[in-house]
């Protein structure tokens, strides 16, 4: 199951959930807690737990938020709070008796009373730094002026640039075989694409979704002394027929 937060309008989106086996599986000691036999990913908690360091949420709130997706991922893959699989109807559940049936009814009941009123987050103690390139408040990843999001946006976009770049210095130098992992290729063969070409629609999808994008490293370029040298052995290309060594 994934989950998706929206915290004064920065996300945690694809938080990861899942949920336990049956109930006798579970530690007895917090069967009182919400979100009594769910599992969520750590850095996602890791990611809340900065936001309240920075005073950007409310510890209260934080502990609400967990405790709400905890139970909801509870009750997505046990609506009936059988705590066994196969469940048709809440009545013919594998392993379930009906004091566990009934001890996860009454925990459903103070987990929805506990659960009922979500805590307000307090006056900010501190005006917010707005992210330069989206507006969005930048305060609580310790990075003032840009935002998690935009800056990991920034680093695949720069990581992007400098990989043009070495392939333009490598040819420049008169490397001009490309080598892939299964194939030697001329630089401009038409299965690698135009460097220029792929920045350029890299940078587009950037901007068309707003989210981060993985650039795919160009191959490492090789000049015909390098290759002999190396003893390369590597299968060429059909499509560009790369010169023999």
């Amino acid at each position: 199951m994934h989950a998706d937060l929206d915290i004064n309008g920065q996300p945690i989106d694809n938080i990861r959930l899942l949920y336990g086996g049956f109930h006798d599986d579970w530690p007895p000691e917090r069967e009182h807690q919400p979100g009594w036999g769910a599992f969520v990913e750590v850095p996602a908690v890791l990611e809340i737990l900065d936001r309240v360091a920075a005073g950007q949420l409310d510890a209260n709130r934080a502990r609400w938020l967990l405790a709400n997706l905890g139970e909801r991922a509870i009750r997505f893959r046990d609506p009936h709070g059988c705590g066994g699989k196969g469940c048709v109807d809440g009545n013919h559940c594998r392993g379930e008796s009906k004091e566990s049936r009934l001890r996860e009814v009454l925990r459903r009941e103070r987990v929805d009373a506990a659960l009922a009123v979500e805590p307000a987050d307090p006056p900010a103690v501190h005006p917010c730094v707005p992210c330069a390139d989206c507006s969005a408040c930048s305060c609580y990843d310790g990075s003032l002026g840009r935002c998690q999001r935009c800056r990991l946006r920034y680093a695949a976009r720069a990581r992007a640039h400098q990989d043009v770049g070495r392939w333009k210095a490598g040819l420049a130098a008169g490397r001009t075989y490309a080598r892939t992992e299964r194939r030697l290729h001329r630089w401009d063969c038409p299965t690698l694409g135009n460097a220029d070409d792929r920045l350029a629609e890299f940078e587009e999808l950037l901007e068309a979704t707003g989210r981060m994008a993985d650039w795919t490293t160009l191959p490492e370029l090789y000049s015909a002394d390098e290759l002999r040298r190396r003893g390369v052995q590597t299968q060429r290309c059909a499509t560009c027929g790369p010169d023999p060594l």
